[in-house]
């Protein structure tokens, strides 16, 4: 469990109280289950989640431990639920001493009504403070995930497709390539995963780990 995780709760439940009905606060903990990282929700009507959820799968990308850590992630990112509203999303996130991600405060609010309110007035003002760009670019925000690992199973199929060659015909470059894809996404942050990408590819774990080793090395290289 995260050390702050009651002051974190606080600060969740101000930043609701300030915000209204229409602004979800959620408290990830990454010290234990992923597939049961939310511990603390405010308002999870708005994307209809509950304690005991797990992460979408656009977050998990943004938790990436082998990416670069970042205390701040998604800034006002603007997505799209599938029934149509809109979202206007932020995301604080929190570090042990170590640089470990143990937790992150995520904001998510409902904008919908706000956008609407902006282009119908639009044409009387020219202070634009409202996302008038939030209906000329769509993005998707995740639904929730029946299970972490039933994400996972997504995200490899999603690679499988770009990768476009069967597990059993390919050779090192296309593994690497399909490794590199799901290292990005956070696949390997999952319990097991590991083992299932092994069984899938059929290499070893030590093989996996040395390209794992060489994808993350040359990552490192082209960021300097």
């Amino acid at each position: 469990m995260i050390n702050n995780q009651n002051q974190l709760m606080l600060v969740a439940d101000l930043i609701a109280a300030q915000f209204g009905s229409s602004t979800e606060v959620v408290l990830h903990d990454f010290t234990g289950d992923l597939d049961h990282s939310i511990v603390y929700i405010v308002n999870g009507h708005v994307t209809g989640r509950t304690v005991g959820d797990a992460p979408t799968q656009s977050f998990l990308r943004y938790m990436n431990l082998n990416g670069p850590r970042k205390k701040m992630e998604k800034i006002r990112h603007v997505s799209h639920l599938p029934d149509g509203r809109i979202i206007r999303s932020s995301t604080v996130n929190f570090f042990d001493e170590d640089g470990t991600l143990n937790s992150s405060l995520c904001i998510n609010q409902d904008i919908t009504d706000l956008v609407a309110l902006e282009n119908a007035v639009k044409g009387l003002s020219d202070a634009n403070y409202f996302e008038s760009s939030a209906l000329s670019s769509y993005n998707e925000f995740d639904a929730p995930p029946s299970s972490i690992h039933g994400m996972m199973d997504n995200i490899i199929t999603e690679g499988l497709s770009a990768i476009g060659t069967p597990p059993d015909k390919m050779n090192k470059e296309a593994k690497i390539k399909l490794l590199k894809f799901l290292d990005e996404r956070g696949v390997f942050l999952i319990q097991k995963s590991g083992q299932k990408v092994c069984s899938l590819l059929g290499i070893s774990k030590f093989t996996l780990y040395n390209y794992l080793e060489e994808i993350r090395g040359k990552e490192k290289k082209n960021s300097k």
